[in-house]
């Protein structure tokens, strides 16, 4: 049995058909898991990412407080080394002096 010109181009329209269905049930696949993607990103990624960012604030609000408690005691030692320094040839003077 030969197939004629209009049984091989009912064929293609039928194939052509199947393939437009079949694109069109992937696309909606596609599509769907672009949704899951996006929604878990929205509902997870976002939220993690929210909470690394308030820890890296903290921490940087902490390491501020730290700088200037820092810096308070670098003056209290430069100010009592300065004492120390004063005191020493005081004492030094007085020995010489004796």
């Amino acid at each position: 049995m030969m197939l004629t010109k209009e049984d091989l181009q009912a064929i293609s329209e039928l194939i052509n058909g199947a393939v437009s269905a079949s694109e069109e049930r992937m696309i909606a696949q596609i599509a769907a898991s672009e949704n899951r993607v996006m929604a878990y990103i929205e509902s997870d990624v976002k939220k993690e990412i929210r909470q690394i960012a308030d820890g890296h604030k903290q921490l940087a609000e902490k390491m501020d407080r730290m700088e200037q408690k820092i810096d308070k005691i670098q003056d209290s030692v430069d100010e009592i080394k300065g004492e120390l320094t004063t005191q020493e040839m005081v004492i030094t003077r007085r020995f010489r002096v004796e």
